[in-house]
């Protein structure tokens, strides 16, 4: 069977993924805040990889597939930048606001006049909600004593990574716009072919010493999983193409650099079949909600004020208080932010394109 036999429906284990990759993030973090080596050692030690890379990678292939999936499904600009839109932002929203100047003023060293008045507040808060210019991660006078200095929600680097690749998706669509019948092909060969060219980047790099960002891994997964949407009628999916893909894998871990290149190749497919092959109750995770976005942009603050509130917390209380808060937190910003902003989403999207109509008809009326 090919991946497109299984893409049809939203029937899949994708919710579960990045949920327990959100969970990744979280224990991956749980030993530098505490000033330890990052858990488990082994990966690092062995493969050349940590767990905290191995759940960005696969964030941003799932996000890849996904998004990739929402925009052709539409068949709209407008209506897909909503989606994403209202994805990413009123969360974001919420999340700084509660951080920013309720949690952040407990926890700083200077007095309350100081940090309203400082400028950095406000630019962390500005950048952070726009995600335009990147994301600033440090507030005046937090967590200045813990071994992650000044870091108050570093995880947030990511999303304007995501947010240019959902533009550059969009821009190509938008593109191709004025010759419609050679769109979606023209994207079904351009996804790939700059995965390729990210992926000669990225090896160049690894294996040969050249210079690259770790940006470019995060675009590779990305483009790998729009790629493999593009492509889901040629891409088989089954118990033997995991099997097969497994192996590889572990045949080259006796190498990092062969690791790294196999791992490249192989985790995409291996997160496609994860997503759609295990079935049975471990569907019923999709009933719940997703809240693997929760997840990741609480964590961090959350983790850091239980390390500089309590000290000498161990290991294994970090890693599980801090799942256990950033879990009903994020549940929290799913059921009363996330989902009735997405809620919205057609009928926004309806409106502004009515809008876009209007305008465009007095224009050339």
């Amino acid at each position: 069977m090919r991946l497109s036999d299984y893409a049809i429906s939203r029937d899949n284990n994708f919710n579960l993924i990045r949920f327990l990759a959100a969970l990744s993030v979280v224990w991956y973090h749980s030993g530098p805040i505490l000033g330890l080596q990052p858990s488990p050692a082994f990966i690092v030690d062995h493969l050349g990889l940590s767990l905290g890379d191995i759940a960005i990678d696969v964030f941003f292939i799932t996000s890849g597939f996904l998004v990739t999936g929402s925009l052709f499904n539409r068949g709209s600009f407008v209506a897909f930048l909503w989606a994403r839109a209202l994805r990413i932002y009123p969360a974001l929203w919420v999340m700084l606001v509660l951080t920013g100047f309720v949690l952040a003023p407990a926890m700083t060293s200077l007095s309350l006049p100081g940090y309203f008045a400082s400028a950095t507040t406000y630019e962390y808060f500005v950048r952070c909600a726009t995600l335009i210019a990147g994301a600033r991660w440090s507030l005046p006078g937090v967590f200045e004593t813990l071994p992650l200095k000044d870091q108050f929600n570093m995880s947030l680097w990511t999303l304007p990574v995501e947010l240019r690749l959902y533009l550059l998706l969009a821009a190509g669509w938008l593109v191709f716009a004025v010759t419609p019948r050679i769109r979606i092909s023209a994207l079904a060969f351009l996804a790939p072919l700059a995965s390729a060219l990210f992926l000669v980047i990225i090896v160049r790099g690894r294996v040969f010493g050249a210079s690259f960002n770790v940006g470019d891994i995060r675009v590779f997964m990305f483009l790998y999983g729009s790629a493999l949407y593009m492509w889901r009628e040629k891409v088989p999916l089954g118990p033997e193409t995991l099997a097969a893909t497994s192996a590889c894998l572990l045949f080259a871990a006796f190498d990092k650099s062969v690791f790294f290149v196999a791992y490249l190749l192989c985790l995409a497919p291996i997160v496609m079949h994860l997503a759609y092959i295990p079935r049975g109750i471990i569907r019923s995770f999709n009933n719940w909600g997703d809240f693997s976005y929760g997840v990741y942009i609480y964590a961090f603050p959350i983790q850091q004020t239980i390390a500089f509130l309590f000290p000498k917390t161990s290991l294994l209380a970090m890693a599980g208080f801090s799942s256990l808060l950033s879990v009903a937190v994020a549940a929290l910003s799913w059921f009363l932010v996330e989902k009735p902003a997405l809620a919205h989403k057609d009928v926004v999207a309806a409106a502004t394109s009515r809008a876009l109509n209007l305008g465009l008809a007095k224009i050339t009326a």
